[in-house]
């Protein structure tokens, strides 16, 4: 997915020229490609039986996990597709919320974030309230968690009610922590929303000035995390004039150009995880060359949703260009108050030999794109 954020030019002086600068990021979208991984059964669950529109209906809440194909990691998933059997043979690619057609998704991200293996299973049967016997070990103990935590989940996306004692064959234990579990998640269900829009953004360009040999406040917008910051052509600094690498949400920054530079070139990142709650639905053919999630379409087999977080890297850069018009000609008697223009791109300011350097039109264009990438 790629964004892109143009920031509009600050006024400049009648003898100012605005530079405009081309993307060079232009071909980011070449490697964003979609997320394809294939699916298994990563371990024996519990059989469950409840109630699916109005009929008795039994299902396997096996243990699944998906491995991205670019990675050698499997991270832990759960169906949000009762109806449907999974076809192992099938490739799965990540999509969209709207995409997949699933209802009640803001509930199951709130399900995901508070149950297994966000929280440990341990952990999780305590906070359900459920009593645990001394002889079970981590592999009984993530069967009933992860029972617990999909009957949930089936409750949100299909509206499946486990029975009262919802283990087919299990013993009193597992009936109780598995039920546990299950009214703990779903009685405290809140809402997430979906976690598919990341961005890093760049403000301040229209309150921008030039002080004391300085262009900004510029302010770093982003939900991905901090964002690690370098620049071509000049340093970064933050507001008592120390050396900015990095900034968080809502952090500023200031632009000193070099000695004699006439543009700045400032590249950023975030490494962030690929939140819980992203989709996987088993691609149709003519999805799997797509290059963004949008307008996936499904084969028949289970949906599927992250349950964990995978790494992935978010790049951005701005690219800032000076013009110097002609020193010989002879600068305002007052520097113009900077204000937005209705056109224009490019970074201009006006110099007058011996007098302060005036602002002139700038402009950022940002090319933000999300890459999926290996842990």
């Amino acid at each position: 997915m790629i964004r892109q954020l143009r920031l509009a030019p600050l006024a400049a002086g009648a003898a100012a020229a605005l530079v405009a600068i081309a993307p060079g990021a232009a071909t980011a979208q070449d490697d964003d490609a979609t997320v394809t991984g294939d699916v298994a059964v990563v371990a024996e669950g519990l059989e469950l039986r409840g109630d699916l529109d109005g009929d008795r209906f039994d299902v396997w809440a096996n243990v699944l996990g998906l491995t991205p194909h670019d990675s050698d990691r499997t991270l832990q998933v759960y169906c949000i597709d009762i109806r449907n059997d999974i076809d192992h043979d099938a490739t799965y690619a990540e999509g969209d919320w709207d995409s997949s057609g699933v209802p009640g998704l803001e509930q199951v991200r709130w399900v995901l974030v508070n149950g297994h293996p966000n929280t440990g299973a341990a952990d999780l049967l305590e906070r359900a309230g459920a009593p645990v016997p001394d002889q079970w070990d981590d592999t009984e103990l993530t069967r009933v968690a992860y029972a617990g935590t999909q009957a949930a989940v089936w409750h949100f996306t299909d509206g499946f009610e486990p029975y009262d004692d919802p283990v087919l064959g299990g013993t009193d234990a597992q009936q109780d922590a598995v039920t546990a579990v299950y009214d703990h998640l779903v009685d405290n269900a809140g809402g997430l929303p979906d976690p598919s829009e990341f961005y890093i953004d760049l403000e301040g360009v229209d309150d921008a000035v030039y002080e004391d040999g300085e262009f900004g406040p510029y302010t770093i917008r982003t939900n991905a995390g901090p964002v690690t910051l370098d620049a071509e052509g000049g340093r970064l600094l933050d507001a008592d004039g120390g050396e900015v690498t990095g900034l968080d949400d809502g952090d500023d920054f200031y632009i000193v150009l070099d000695e004699g530079a006439e543009q700045i070139t400032i590249g950023g990142h975030a490494v962030f995880d690929l939140p819980v709650g992203r989709v996987f639905l088993a691609a149709a053919d003519e999805s799997l060359g797509a290059q963004t999630t949008e307008g996936m379409t499904s084969g028949p087999s289970q949906k599927l949703i992250l349950a964990e977080n995978r790494e992935a890297e978010l790049p951005a850069e701005w690219a800032f260009a000076l013009e110097l018009p002609d020193t010989e000609t002879p600068p305002e008697e007052t520097s113009p108050k900077p204000q937005l223009p209705t056109t224009g791109t490019g970074l201009s300011a006006a110099f007058a030999a011996g007098l302060a350097l005036v602002i002139g039109g700038l402009a950022a264009i940002a090319l933000v794109r999300r890459r999926a990438a290996a842990e």
